[in-house]
């Protein structure tokens, strides 16, 4: 039990009461026995009864409480560009000599009144003064929210920042100048003189694309000054041009785009290279060129549209799918089909297998080649047959008739999503034209949506997926599909919802899963700033993720300079750290070895370099002085700092507070306490001693 000292002061009586006691049971009769003289007893008495008294007191755990002053100076944040955008153009050679000892003779003058915190900002913020200049990117706004976070209240004296107010990464810092609630103070670094230049501003393309296609670029150049310059503009892949096109710049300023088609003659990640031919008399060129990297992919899946006879629904599903990207249809008929199953990835069979097309050898073969099938009922079709592929729906005491099934979409359907518009379009599209019958569910079968017949909601699936070992297999239990593509035109003005419906059923049917027991994963490409990081999974005869094997890699740059690396254990998989690797192209080959066997993995990653600070070089000195102006700061040019302390000092609000606040301590805790009860029982000891007792 803790108590303060003014709880506690009652209970000094007590504990006086206590020594008292305690020292007339020990020298009531101490006079004749010991040879004690009455003043000596009293003593002695006097002595015990303090020392017990003070120790039971302090025994209480009584609390003092204490008034602490504090004199706190204002803080003032000193925060510099580090970006690579400051020695881009203008006076290089200052900012790497001259400049950084005038911010340091700034922070040695402030601190004798401040509080003065230094940090560099770019990508992000890191503590202390860096003139490097080897910054990527520029977020003046982070910079500004860190200060905020860090320092934001009474003690915020003011922010002092440089830089050439170019921010290529974040917001605009304005709003979070405001907030801070303190003057900035700017240094306005760089040059805002516009010169004669070409700048590649950017590429817009697709990230990707397929094997064999064309790949349209479109490549934006602005030029400043440079009316009436001829120049080129290519597309290099390799080193060499594949495209490439002669402008003539118009006038002053002037922004050109060229568009370029590039054939895509390689599978995996392709890198090309946009280039505007330099001139004389530009200030950089080094923002002439850009790379692109596209996803060239080998794996176009085919779809077979097999029919009984011609019909308006493989119309509508041939149309749907033209909007596919990577995927090919292909269109026949049963009585004239000789080609091989297995060069297709899924199999649309409508009306089929009829009584006249049973077409057992096709669907023997899809089984063995493990192609996935989705059939479409019609009125023709053979349900014996049907029932016989164990596709998932069950089709019983069927009449030879049909009858109309409108959509209700099952809400606890999982294997893929539809938006809530789309769902709510298929339900109010016409009703499919399915046999009449008893339609059964079949265990590992999921239905998308159930039939409504008139006004009644079935359990009859009316769309129904299910897994056949290595395939997947589904079930449209209707035709009239052609119904729904013109009722989402004249409903909705497109046919974007049954085309994208077609679309999540190709895609889902047609997925492939990987079989492969080693697998390394990474993303296409990274930053030259960024950590390139690679993730492994190995797997055991039964499919089971391990991670006891050791996982190497061994990365190689263009000039044949190998990196080896080793995999760390992460969860049930591996996970690797690169670290920030130089620009260029690096392939990669990963080893491991399971239950004696080798496995191999290898690929290829890109690392672009960061052009971000080299495309702007024309300083924005607007943003430093409209900052200024807000929270009423000033603006200065490098050699102008002594202007900011002058501003500074002169500001009556810049100055140091002083804080008192309450802190308790337990009295037990103070030394002399202790000094002072062993001094009593000291002296009581010596005199006890020299009377002659112990």
């Amino acid at each position: 039990m803790s108590l303060t000292t003014a709880h506690s002061l009652w209970l000094a009586p007590l504990c006086l009461l206590l020594g008292l006691a305690l020292a007339w049971v020990l020298y009531r009769r101490t006079g004749g026995k010991d040879g004690f003289s009455r003043n000596v007893s009293v003593l002695l008495a006097v002595l015990r009864a303090m020392v017990v008294a003070l120790i039971a007191f302090f025994l209480l755990e009584p609390m003092v409480r204490i008034l602490v002053r504090e004199v706190r100076k204002p803080i003032v944040v000193i925060a510099h560009d580090g970006s690579s955008s400051l020695l881009a153009v203008g006076d290089t050679a200052a900012i790497r000599s001259t400049y950084p000892e005038e911010i340091n003779d700034l922070v040695a003058t402030l601190d004798d009144r401040f509080e003065v915190r230094s940090f560099t900002y770019g990508e992000g913020v890191t503590d202390g003064l860096s003139f490097t200049q080897t910054e990527g990117l520029t977020d003046i706004d982070q910079a500004l929210r860190e200060v905020y976070d860090r320092f934001s209240g009474p003690d915020l004296g003011a922010v002092i920042i440089d830089g050439d107010g170019i921010y290529t990464r974040g917001r605009d810092p304005r709003s979070s100048a405001d907030r801070l609630g303190v003057p900035v103070f700017a240094i306005a670094l760089g040059d805002t003189t516009v010169r004669s230049d070409l700048v590649l501003r950017g590429v817009e393309h697709n990230r990707i694309g397929y094997l064999g296609n064309e790949l349209p670029l479109l490549v934006r150049v602005e030029a400043k000054h440079m009316g009436g310059t001829r120049t080129r503009v290519s597309v290099l892949h390799a080193g060499k041009e594949v495209v490439g096109k002669d402008i003539v710049i118009a006038g002053h300023p002037s922004f050109v785009e060229i568009p370029f088609t590039v054939k895509a003659e390689r599978a995996g990640m392709q890198r090309f290279t946009a280039v505007v031919r330099p001139v004389e008399g530009e200030a950089s060129v080094v923002n002439n060129r850009a790379d692109i990297l596209i996803e060239v992919l080998d794996d176009r899946q085919k779809v077979l549209l097999l029919a009984a006879a011609p019909h308006p629904d493989l119309g509508a599903l041939r149309a749907a799918l033209g909007g596919l990207e990577g995927y090919g249809t292909e269109l026949a008929y049963a009585a004239d089909f000789t080609g091989k199953l297995s060069a297709f990835d899924l199999v649309i069979l409508h009306g089929l297998p009829t009584a006249k097309r049973p077409i057992q050898p096709i669907l023997q073969e899809a089984s063995t080649a493990g192609v996935p099938l989705c059939f479409i009922l019609g009125s023709g079709v053979d349900l014996n047959a049907f029932n016989a592929q164990s596709a998932g729906v069950r089709v019983t005491t069927a009449r030879g008739s049909i009858t109309d099934a409108q959509a209700v979409i099952n809400k606890d359907f999982t294997f893929f999503t539809l938006d809530v518009d789309q769902q709510r379009a298929i339900e109010r599209f016409p009703p499919l034209q399915v046999p009449f019958g008893q339609f059964e569910l079949g265990r590992s079968a999921t239905a998308l949506c159930f039939q409504r017949i008139g006004v009644v909601n079935t359990n009859y699936p009316l769309i129904a997926f299910t897994q056949q070992q290595e395939r997947r297999v589904g079930v449209v239990a209707g035709e009239g599909l052609w119904r729904w593509r013109l009722a989402d035109l004249a409903q909705n003005g497109d046919h974007s919802r049954f085309d994208r419906l077609v679309h999540k059923l190709v895609q889902f049917l047609a997925l492939k899963a990987s079989k492969e027991r080693f697998r390394v994963t990474h993303a296409p490409h990274f930053a030259e700033n960024e950590p390139v990081l690679f993730s492994a999974e190995l797997y055991n005869a039964s499919f089971e993720p391990v991670n006891e094997a050791e996982v190497s890699i061994v990365l190689k740059d263009e000039e044949g300079r190998d990196f080896p690396y080793v995999f760390s254990p992460s969860g049930t998989g591996y996970r690797l750290d690169a670290g920030r690797l130089p620009e260029g192209t690096y392939t990669w080959t990963a080893h491991t070895a399971m239950d004696g066997k080798r496995y191999n993995a290898a690929g290829e990653i890109h690392i672009q370099a960061l052009m971000a600070e080299q495309r702007t070089t024309v300083a924005d000195h607007g943003l430093w002085a409209d900052l200024a102006a807000r929270t009423q700061g000033e603006t200065v040019r490098p050699g102008g700092t002594a202007a900011i302390v002058k501003a500074m000092e002169a500001r009556k609000d810049l100055i140091a507070r002083s804080y008192a606040h309450p802190s308790f301590s337990d009295l037990i805790g103070l030394r002399w306490l202790f000094f002072l009860i062993l001094g009593l029982l000291t002296v009581e000891w010596v005199v006890r001693r020299r009377n002659g007792s112990y």
